[in-house]
């Protein structure tokens, strides 16, 4: 797959991220319109939509992608008698849970539906960023990755950037998450893909024994 160019982009990210965040904080306009955004959702919710959205939002679940990403990795690794397809994909789950989980039990923030809106409100909550928009980016990235070589070049694309915004809809839509807590789970889920597209897994220095293939 190719490799991202440049940091500047990983950069504006981070950036993004953080401004964000502190945003969340310091900036209480921003609490209304995630306020606002659960109530017109709330109030526009037909069954039929809803069971949509519903789907949308399971693309994300993490056990799922991760058990789909682990089996494809060893398929892979089987195929071509190398260990690399399973680093990638022990990592992206590893680094994922590191992430998401840190910032979630730092923020502290409610549900849009119980708990507070505001960020470190010491609650039991954690829903800042979306895990489930981070999965849908990360773990589909690194299947998109691990199948570029038997995938067409759009089929690659849509696989690697479909779900995620398809999650962000659903989970925002049935009032799983705050739009802000969407919105900081796509641009996380960003960054960590991007980071693992940028190791060169394919010339790694391994052991003899776990690659084969070489």
């Amino acid at each position: 797959a190719p490799v991202p160019g440049g940091w500047w982009f990983d950069g504006l990210l981070l950036d993004a991220l953080a401004a964000l965040t502190a945003a969340l904080v310091w900036w209480r306009p921003l609490l209304r319109v995630d306020i606002v955004v659960r109530d017109w959702c709330d109030q526009h919710r037909p069954p039929p939509v809803s069971t949509m959205m519903y789907v949308f939002d399971r693309i994300g679940q993490g056990g799922a992608l991760t058990a789909v990403t682990v089996l494809v990795s060893f398929w892979l690794a089987w195929r071509h008698r190398s260990v690399r397809p399973i680093i990638p994909a022990g990592l992206a789950p590893i680094i994922s849970t590191l992430l998401i989980v840190g910032l979630k039990r730092w923020t502290s923030r409610g549900a849009p539906h119980h708990g507070s809106v505001e960020m470190f409100s010491d609650g039991w909550e954690e829903y800042y960023p979306s895990g489930h928009v981070s999965n849908g980016i990360v773990y589909f990235g690194v299947l998109a990755m691990l199948l570029a070589p038997y995938l067409p070049v759009l089929v690659r694309r849509l696989l690697m950037w479909v779900p995620g915004v398809l999650v962000f809809i659903g989970t925002t839509y049935l009032g799983y998450h705050w739009l802000t807590d969407s919105i900081g789970g796509y641009l996380l889920g960003l960054l960590i893909v991007r980071a693992l597209l940028r190791v060169p897994w394919r010339t790694l220095p391994l052991p003899r024994w776990l690659d084969r293939a070489r």
